[in-house]
């Protein structure tokens, strides 16, 4: 089959495979059948669904590898058990809830492009709220922690201050590898209230610690010797001239701010995973980001690291070693 023919079919019924995973996460059909195989009559009893229904969907993930079905009963493949069992070390089921939370988007997205956006933030369910944070250390936990480990050095750093640092794992990853620094975790209420949860699960509280705050009014304090923006200046609508200028202010001479963001090529044409993230959110392209973070009067601006398929760009940047405030 002709390859555009076959990315257009594939695109057209893509939404079918990414509803029986949310559907099959929700349920806690990957969680039941972590002890071991059952029946669909007993998966259903267990999960509350029609038997007829729910083996129908079983099949589906069978299909999609996440399921062997053997004399009748079903069970977790390697990937599931790896990924979709609440507890394993790399859970990614988090973030597939944070991903059926954000379904209806998708699902009035003509009635957007015709009318444009709702305006105002939206309502937050605690859970939905709860699972999108914890979706955040899930995707961290599973590779972009170790692309921020591996490419950005923050040896002899001593503070580090990280906005809108959601469950706080790039703290905990940095003062982990670091052993000399210390972590401000800066956020809302009922998130740093699940940062603190995981700052203490990891025996961190004496380093990293938890400041409620708003990152359009609030200033980031002063003393930072780094400044992390993880996934927070999202494209025109992010208000990020502002966020970076208070990250310059806050930072000693010789400060490093370092950015993670989902950045479009410079023509526009993609990746495909920040163009999709743009249609929902916002995204600038990785000229626009540079451009603005040298606007902020940071140097030395680069990119450190890239993964297309995470969707994943990091840059770091300089306040120059003698402010031109202090000269």
């Amino acid at each position: 089959m002709d390859k555009g023919l076959a990315s257009l079919l594939e695109w057209t019924w893509s939404y079918r495979v990414g509803r029986v995973l949310h559907v099959a996460n929700g349920l806690g059909v990957f969680e039941a059948l972590a002890e071991g195989p059952l029946d669909a009559l007993t998966l259903a009893r267990r999960t509350g669904t029609d038997a007829g229904m729910l083996e129908r969907l079983l099949i589906a993930c069978c299909g999609m590898g996440l399921l062997r079905r053997s004399a009748g009963r079903y069970e977790n493949t390697e990937t599931a058990d790896r990924y979709l069992v609440p507890g394993r070390p790399l859970y990614q089921g988090d973030i597939i809830a944070h991903g059926a939370s954000v379904w209806s988007f998708w699902d009035r997205l003509e009635s957007v492009v015709r009318e444009g956006p709702r305006q105002g933030p939206p309502a937050r369910d605690p859970e939905q709220h709860r699972r999108f944070i914890l979706g955040m250390d899930n995707i961290t936990m599973a590779g972009r922690g170790r692309l921020f480990l591996d490419h950005v050095d923050l040896s002899g750093r001593k503070r580090l201050f990280d906005v809108g640092g959601g469950p706080g794992t790039y703290s905990i990853l940095a003062c982990r590898k670091w052993p000399e620094l210390q972590a401000v975790v800066f956020d809302v209420p009922e998130t740093v209230a699940i940062a603190a949860e995981r700052i203490a699960a990891d025996g961190l509280a004496d380093r990293i610690r938890t400041q409620v705050g708003d990152w359009d009014t609030d200033e980031f304090g002063e003393g930072n010797d780094v400044v992390l923006f993880s996934n927070v200046l999202h494209g025109p609508g992010s208000s990020a001239e502002q966020k970076l200028a208070k990250a310059y202010r806050s930072l000693v001479p010789g400060g490093l701010v370092v950015i993670q963001e989902f950045l479009l090529d410079d023509d526009k044409n993609g990746p495909l995973v920040p163009a999709l993230f743009n249609v929902m959110v916002g995204a600038f392209s990785r000229g626009e980001l540079m451009n603005l973070v040298r606007g902020a009067g940071f140097v030395d601006v680069r990119v450190v690291a890239h993964d297309e398929t995470l969707g994943s760009t990091w840059l770091t940047a300089f306040k120059p070693p003698m402010d031109a405030d202090n000269d």
